[in-house]
């Protein structure tokens, strides 16, 4: 099978969980006996190679002319600040955008014919579309089946956090599911939720992200560690757990809680009590190898998330055996069963969130059991070779149904 996934943040370079999901899947199909190109449109500022070669994965890099990544790394600046606002006001990004995405469409036709692709898969978030005051189409449909995948569109995003998107944003993203010819959903709660807000009445085929189960780090705790991974944003509840980390200070002033990720430190640190501040190591963003030592090293991780697709964070902590809180929200419950392989807590309760690392960290016996659960959990059910053999059926499945 020829398969072309459309991904406008493919590693290496600034990517979130989409650009990670669709690598550790596009390498494992090539390990499958599969030919994979990956092709995506960015802008100049994402930086690496137009094209190169990712362990067996062929990957293409479409650019448009100007750079928002630019902007968006030197924001606090303010006249850099003025200039984006007038840019997108003014339409001038989104000319940009209108001028580029024919060819772009040009160019992924030229990537099927040259390789004789198959399928597509895309993902339902189209980052370009957060620079557009008007719809423009994502230039679809292609001549052969494509598959969208729901990762969390700027629609889903929006409504989860209690917002309404834009009415063109809406209409842009409805008109790419409404075109597929099947859709695919990373969580079953992530699928119910589209259906509604798009008006969906067709089959929605689940298959969860997976992870390489064979890449975490030999646990080996070192103190009275705690861990968080992921972007310091509300949505991840990242202020939820520093107030309830203020509690879990009170009762065990030698706990230490890391924090892994980019995003505002000087506000979030701001829910810490003085007595706790001392007790939280900022870390920022680290490359993987650096995740999974400190992953490893901690006797549990915590994501006491509001909104997730179906989050990598958690699983990563699992495979290197360490005791993992999560959230009872979204697609928490699809991953984590409270008790077994780890706990699950309400982000907007803190007592309950802070009696869960108490918990964890006071019981060594209820720890290590959850942590070993936790690990079997990802290695038998949520490994990406079962999670690729899952795609190639559901791919071979929607080919079948195509008329000759």
């Amino acid at each position: 099978m020829n398969i072309l996934y459309i991904c406008d943040e493919y590693p290496p370079g600034r990517h979130g969980g989409i650009g990670t999901a669709v690598q550790l899947l596009a390498r494992a199909m090539v390990q499958r006996g599969h030919t994979v190109v990956v092709a995506g449109f960015y802008d100049w500022g994402y930086g690496g190679d137009d094209h190169f070669t990712d362990e067996g994965v062929i990957v293409y890099r479409f650019r448009r002319v100007l750079s928002a990544a630019f902007f968006e790394r030197q924001y606090q600046s303010l006249p850099v600040k003025i200039l984006h606002k007038l840019l997108r006001v003014f339409g001038v990004l989104e000319w940009d955008i209108m001028r580029r995405l024919p060819r772009y469409r040009v160019f992924l036709q030229s990537l099927i014919q040259h390789y004789k692709i198959d399928i597509v898969e895309m993902p339902d978030y189209q980052d370009y579309m957060r620079f557009c005051n008007t719809v423009v189409p994502f230039p679809m449909p292609m001549d052969i089946p494509v598959i969208v995948k729901l990762h969390g569109c700027h629609t889903y995003l929006a409504r989860e956090a209690g917002h309404k998107a834009p009415g063109h944003v809406w209409k842009m993203e409805y008109d790419i599911l409404h075109h597929a010819a099947a859709v695919i959903s990373v969580s079953r709660y992530t699928a119910g939720k589209v259906a509604t807000y798009f008006e969906y009445d067709r089959d929605i085929e689940v298959i969860h992200n997976g992870i390489d189960a064979t890449r975490g780090h030999v646990h080996a705790e070192q103190g009275i560690s705690v861990v968080f991974t992921g972007s310091m944003v509300a949505t991840k509840g990242i202020y939820q757990l520093m107030k309830a980390w203020n509690i879990v200070h009170q009762q065990m002033p030698g706990a230490v809680l890391t924090v892994l990720g980019k995003g505002p430190v000087e506000k979030v640190s701001a829910e810490l009590s003085a007595e706790a501040k001392n007790s939280v190591h900022f870390g920022g963003h680290v490359n993987h190898d650096v995740l999974f030592d400190k992953l490893a090293a901690a006797k549990i991780a915590v994501f006491p998330s509001y909104a997730e697709c179906f989050s990598l964070a958690p699983m990563e902590a699992m495979i290197c055996g360490t005791a993992v809180v999560y959230t009872k929200r979204t697609s928490g419950p699809e991953l984590i069963h409270d008790g077994e392989n780890g706990l699950l807590v309400d982000p907007d309760n803190v007592e309950e969130l802070a009696g869960a690392i108490l918990r964890l960290l006071q019981d060594e016996t209820l720890r290590n059991r959850i942590a070993a659960k936790g690990g079997e959990t990802v290695k038998t059910q949520f490994d990406i070779r079962v999670i690729a053999q899952q795609h190639e059926a559901f791919y071979t499945e929607v080919l079948n149904k195509q008329p000759d």
